[in-house]
């Protein structure tokens, strides 16, 4: 069994750091550097964490055995078969359709399993399962007028163990980037150099459809943009596959969008962004369409907004996240319970600064030290 996040970190001073102390220490192989195009970032990928990838998709198969009470083939033929989200993809995402495949062809996994393991809030809505929750939050720093966005992404526990970053080169296509992920996916949420970030937070209850664009597709695409206002024209352009909010923070501010088969839906202007998972601006009226009755959010998210909320003042004089997200006692750091096998599976802060400063948890951070990743690569040091 590879080693755990926790047993791969430890405690270290606060503060920005350009490099990342001991990379190869602190991470074991789990920040992964990849450049060029889609096959090759892919390839690299496939290659470097390809235990990580298969432990982790065996966890995967059994998990959807036990929640269908089907065979994991049988079920993601049906996924594939009846949606049109690989053509979708294919067709306005070649590159990234085509790094999935480098992933599996390099993991030696197949490549059907690939693209539904990538396509992880769609599986949740073919099979109604009850929503995941994750705790976005954003806000300008007072002292220094500093936007600071960040949030913890809460998945299913048979996740953990899988978690990895992606150090993307930049090129003429796009910005260089890093984005938060678990092995064999294209990525969860992050941040580009030039200072925009993009995090979410699924919303179930709001209209999900058969076609469109799947959302780690998205925030991937979100991020070869220069800045947040190219980035949301994106976003409102492009047909959404499942519910899900995307705030998306640079130099300049911040933006909320909830999202949906149905469209976007702006929040108002303003210098803070707080959200969990149920919609904020979208009325009952938008909470039709395919496959949405029945559907379920968190059961936390309401009282998990309230703790954003009431702790909101305190982020905005320290400009720091690690704190409020690091808590289980307050509810934003999600421990499993026997009726909801769910955790918090990574965590961020990034501030946006030039160039922005990141602080990660690659895994649930009330056990997990947080420490600073940095844009160029260190040597790799011996064990």
């Amino acid at each position: 069994m590879s080693a755990t996040p926790e047993d791969s970190v430890a405690e270290s001073p606060r503060g920005p750091e350009l490099f990342a102390p001991s990379e190869h220490d602190l991470y074991r192989g789990r920040l992964i550097d990849v450049s060029g195009d889609g096959p090759a970032r892919g390839t690299v990928h496939g290659e470097a964490l390809r235990d990580l990838i298969a432990e982790g998709l065996d966890r995967w198969r059994q998990d959807l055995g036990e929640r269908t009470g089907r065979s994991p083939k049988a079920f993601m033929r049906e996924f594939l078969d009846s949606t049109g989200f690989v053509r979708t993809v294919s067709t306005l995402s070649p590159d990234l359709y085509e790094e999935v495949l480098a992933i599996a062809v390099a993991s030696n996994q197949p490549k059907e399993d690939l693209l539904v393991y990538n396509m992880m809030d769609e599986q949740w809505r073919f099979r109604d399962d009850p929503s995941t929750g994750c705790s976005v939050i954003g806000t300008l720093v007072r002292h220094n007028s500093t936007y600071v966005q960040g949030q913890n992404m809460d998945l299913p526990v048979s996740m953990d163990t899988s978690q990895a970053m992606l150090r993307i080169a930049g090129d003429d296509h796009q910005p260089q980037q890093l984005i938060m992920t678990a092995a064999g996916m294209i990525g969860l949420f992050g941040l580009n150099v030039n200072g925009l970030a993009c995090c979410v937070n699924t919303l179930a209850m709001l209209p999900s459809a058969s076609t469109g664009m799947p959302v780690a597709f998205i925030v991937r695409q979100l991020l070869k943009h220069g800045d947040a206002s190219s980035a949301a024209s994106y976003l409102m352009s492009v047909p959404h596959a499942s519910g899900q909010h995307y705030a998306l923070a640079d130099r300049q501010g911040l933006r909320s969008y909830e999202c949906s088969a149905q469209g976007c839906t702006a929040g108002p202007p303003d210098d803070k962004v707080l959200h969990t998972n149920h919609p904020l601006w979208q009325g009952e009226e938008s909470r039709t369409g395919d496959q949405t009755e029945g559907r379920r959010h968190s059961p936390t998210t309401y009282a998990r907004l309230r703790v954003l909320t009431d702790r909101l003042d305190e982020v905005r004089e320290s400009g720091h996240l690690e704190t409020l997200l690091s808590s289980s006692a307050n509810g934003l750091c999600v421990r499993p319970t026997p009726e909801r096998a769910t955790a918090t599976f990574c965590s961020a802060e990034f501030t946006l600064t030039s160039p922005p400063a990141v602080r990660v948890a690659l895994g649930r951070p009330d056990r997990t030290a947080w420490r600073p990743v940095g844009w160029t690569a260190r040597a790799a040091t011996p064990d």
